[in-house]
């Protein structure tokens, strides 16, 4: 089964959630999720890159969950350069009724509505 690192920001947690639901109920296909579970911060850059490194290494694909913090955030950029690293397709998805821009890192993914049809549908390409 293949993994997808979801990468978010604390704060779009309910997004995440509903996409484990999504997963859950079949609607994303055979994948599971990844991302960050551990608060690393009072360890270290080092620590933090290398819990991430782990967990975007084992995934298939990189998952951005684009909402209204999502510019504010320096890790957003340290998982997109990772993802790179590791040669892994990157999908950026527009949480609801959100403006806030992408980071500039993502200026060339295309970006995808939060629906499960075409999330599943830019999975399997």
């Amino acid at each position: 089964m293949k993994s997808i690192f979801v990468s978010h920001v604390f704060e779009d947690n309910s997004f995440l959630k509903k996409m484990k639901k999504w997963q859950m109920n079949g609607l994303l296909g055979e994948y599971t999720f990844t991302f960050e579970t551990e608060d690393k911060r009072n360890e270290g850059e080092t620590a933090i890159k290398n819990h991430l490194k782990n967990k975007i290494k084992g995934a298939a694909i990189v998952l951005i969950l684009v909402g209204n913090n999502t510019h504010n955030h320096n890790w957003i950029k340290v998982e997109v350069e990772l993802a790179n690293n590791f040669n892994k397709k990157i999908c950026c998805v527009r949480i609801p009724e959100t403006t806030g821009r992408k980071p500039k890192i993502l200026n060339n993914y295309k970006e995808l509505t939060f629906n499960p049809n075409q999330i599943l549908k830019e999975l399997k390409k």
